[in-house]
């Protein structure tokens, strides 16, 4: 399961990295997906390190294919990713926002077996906070009761499963992931279904589930609309998918706009979602939303004190001059992005039903 994040996946000095170890093993072996996205070879970008990245270019809004869309381009030459320092490729970045359904996608993604490799370099100097889902588990057991087939995408080391074991009483526990990561498999009642909710096709045992969980996977996305294909196919009728992730249309994006977002401007982010895009690819595969929930980031419940007066320091730096800000950082040997901060309820939490 990939969490939890911190806006300091691009160095800001705000927010180190919170984000759990499983996002390497989610990610490690990516295929080549969407068919909205096309190689473009001559895209390669020059980087600080001897590492190449090669680019793909997303040519229209990948949730529902069209191509009117406003772009605003991102103001950095590069990320920073762990101690990589990886160029944009020539011509840059935009942050798109569809204006048919609102999705916000990036116009130039790293293609995924660059990805992958970056997070494999990049496993042990990040993603080594745990979580431990007990607040999310009981909220599932509200929705489900205590008996429950549960399908967890994006498991990695089994960190929800191992919740949902301890706070429920039977049904099936089972992971998707693009590997089986160690220590996975001992919180497994049920199957390990290997590949991507976004990927072509599944191998699967075909007995849908009654909740499928995505804990900060659908930001990652290269495919929405294969994502919302397989999840047609692996949710029961009347069945529930839970879902979270960062909200675009939360105060900071709308505030300084969403190509400013700390939460865009990291590596491994592609696809970014409000109500109004969610609501229409949902529809669209047969699903209702119930439950819409804003909150903040499940970060800032594992930061220390001294942490917390930090990021406060740097919000309302930032806050007061986000012009300056950027330029400040330099001074003291850092890049400076927009930073997280920990008081915002930039994320959501959904609850679809399987039509």
């Amino acid at each position: 399961m990939t969490i939890p994040h911190s806006a300091s996946d691009i160095e800001v000095p705000t927010a180190a990295s919170v984000i759990a170890p499983e996002m390497a093993a989610h990610f490690s072996g990516l295929e080549s997906l969407s068919a909205n996205t096309s190689r473009h070879a001559n895209r390669k970008a020059s980087q600080s390190t001897s590492h190449r990245i090669e680019w793909r270019e997303v040519n229209c809004c990948p949730a529902c294919g069209s191509y009117d869309c406003t772009h605003n381009t991102l103001p950095e030459s590069g990320y920073v990713f762990g101690d990589e320092h990886i160029q944009f490729p020539t011509g840059g970045i935009s942050a798109a926002t569809c204006n048919t359904c609102a999705l916000v996608y990036k116009t130039v993604l790293p293609e995924p077996t660059s990805l992958a490799q970056v997070f494999e370099r990049q496993a042990g100097k990040k993603w080594m906070e745990p979580y431990d889902f007990r607040d999310e588990t009981l909220e599932l057991q509200r929705f489900a009761g205590d008996r429950a087939d549960l399908l967890d995408i994006g498991s990695g080391s089994g960190a929800l499963l191992k919740a949902w074991g301890l706070w429920s009483l039977g049904g099936r526990r089972s992971a998707l992931d693009i590997v089986e990561h160690p220590g996975g498999a001992k919180h497994i009642k049920g199957e390990f279904i290997r590949g991507l909710i976004d990927s072509d096709s599944l191998s699967w045992s075909e007995q849908p589930y009654d909740i499928v969980t995505l804990f900060d996977v659908m930001e990652h996305l290269y495919d929405p609309q294969n994502a919302f294909r397989n999840l047609r196919s692996l949710v029961r009728n009347n069945g529930l998918v839970v879902m979270e992730s960062g909200n675009v249309t939360s105060e900071w994006p709308v505030r300084y706009g969403a190509h400013h977002w700390w939460y865009v401007r990291l590596f491994e982010h592609h696809v970014f979602w409000s109500r109004r895009s969610l609501e229409a690819i949902a529809a669209k595969f047969g699903f209702r939303l119930l439950i819409w929930r804003e909150l903040r980031h499940k970060a800032h419940a594992t930061l220390p004190l001294l942490r917390r007066i930090n990021d406060s320091a740097q919000v309302a730096l930032y806050r007061l001059n986000p012009k300056l800000y950027p330029k400040i950082g330099p001074l003291v040997g850092k890049y400076w992005t927009q930073p997280w901060s920990p008081f915002v309820e930039d994320h959501f939490r959904v609850v679809l039903r399987k039509l």
